[in-house]
């Protein structure tokens, strides 16, 4: 949970302020959770998508280090 947590905040902290090479990243990854059929749109309080498996608004989950942090691996190159 702990895990889960810190690479949360990181992803938010990263898209404040991407590198290049960050936005590139997130950018792919957008591309790829834009066609997933788990992306979801809340639009009850705020306007925002997310993915419907893990819960994590997708324009920050796309910022994660980790790769893996796809729950279906879409991200995997």
């Amino acid at each position: 949970m702990i895990k889960k947590f810190k690479e949360i905040a990181q992803a938010w902290i990263t898209a404040a302020n991407p590198t290049a090479e960050e936005k590139s990243i997130a950018a792919y990854r957008a591309s790829i959770c834009n066609g997933c059929e788990h992306r979801k749109q809340n639009t009850t309080l705020i306007d925002f998508y997310y993915c419907n498996l893990c819960g994590c608004p997708l324009d920050k989950k796309i910022f994660a280090q980790d790769k893996t942090s796809c729950p279906e691996n879409k991200w995997e190159k």
